[in-house]
């Protein structure tokens, strides 16, 4: 269980960059939680980029392992359309999670980068298993037109989610991309989905290259999809990009502002 929101950035230059943003929280019915589970993978050598929201051991292990194949190369010639990818990909996860007994539903979100010309470049699909066994069905995801904006929530508490995003858009800076995560900070803060907890994590597909995760600070402690890191030991980190919760780009170390970064005030 989970809940995933997914947003567009358009800086203006009109490059577009998608990010998908995710809770850490793992837990079951009798009230056990987790805050470590990582939800968010990425290839680190073509720009595939998958989330998960529901039941959480099929797809975390699934995941994990399509993109161990991806990365080496493992899954045969590499389509330039994403369809035939996520046509293929669905197939090692009809494989795996479909022939798992759920008790939930679990969807996956797919995000990738057509790199044809005269193509969106940046898409999106999802992929939803229903609770028992059985192949998912595939769904294309709008990524809307050339301008900043919220392009979906998942998960067990989406409807909370929007209704905080709805508040937090209603307000100065609320038409930014930032905005959707100051609404994901106020959604794990308010406690709403007893399922969605624990530290943010990200992972941002841009207009070239692999996918790479971002760095969180949050709550005065450092995370990088879900696991927490000793703030002290960063000074050497290749994880390009932190945040706080005020999603301004800040040092890992310190958590202060970059010097070049823009300083942002959130409107109350």
């Amino acid at each position: 269980m989970t809940t995933m929101v997914c947003w567009k950035s358009v800086d203006q230059n009109k490059r577009q960059t998608l990010n998908l943003c995710s809770d850490s929280r793992f837990g079951d019915d009798a009230g056990n939680v987790w805050d470590c589970g990582k939800k968010l993978f990425f290839s680190k050598v073509f720009p595939d980029v998958f989330g998960f929201v529901g039941e959480a051991l099929p797809p975390q292990t699934a995941l994990a392992q399509l993109i161990d194949a991806i990365d080496t190369k493992s899954l045969g010639a590499r389509s330039p359309d994403p369809a035939l990818r996520v046509s293929k990909y669905k197939s090692y996860l009809d494989a795996t999670i479909g022939s798992f007994p759920k008790t939930r539903s679990v969807e996956i979100v797919y995000a990738t980068r057509d790199d044809r010309q005269n193509s969106l470049p940046l898409q999106i699909f999802s992929i939803f298993f229903a609770p028992g066994k059985g192949a998912g069905k595939t769904t294309a995801i709008q990524t809307g037109g050339a301008q900043s904006m919220l392009i979906r929530a998942f998960g067990t508490d989406e409807n909370d989610f929007m209704k905080m995003y709805a508040a937090v858009h209603a307000k100065q800076q609320g038409y930014m991309s930032r905005a959707v995560y100051w609404a994901f900070i106020d959604h794990l803060a308010s406690g709403a989905d007893k399922f969605t907890g624990g530290s943010p994590q990200i992972v941002r597909l841009g207009s070239a290259g692999p996918a790479s995760a971002v760095g969180i600070s949050h709550n005065g402690n450092r995370y990088l999809l879900g696991f927490e890191l000793d703030a002290s030991q960063l000074g050497e980190t290749e994880v390009k990009d932190w945040h706080d919760e005020l999603y301004q780009y800040v040092d890992p170390v310190s958590a202060q502002p970059r010097s070049k970064a823009q300083r942002i005030a959130r409107p109350r």
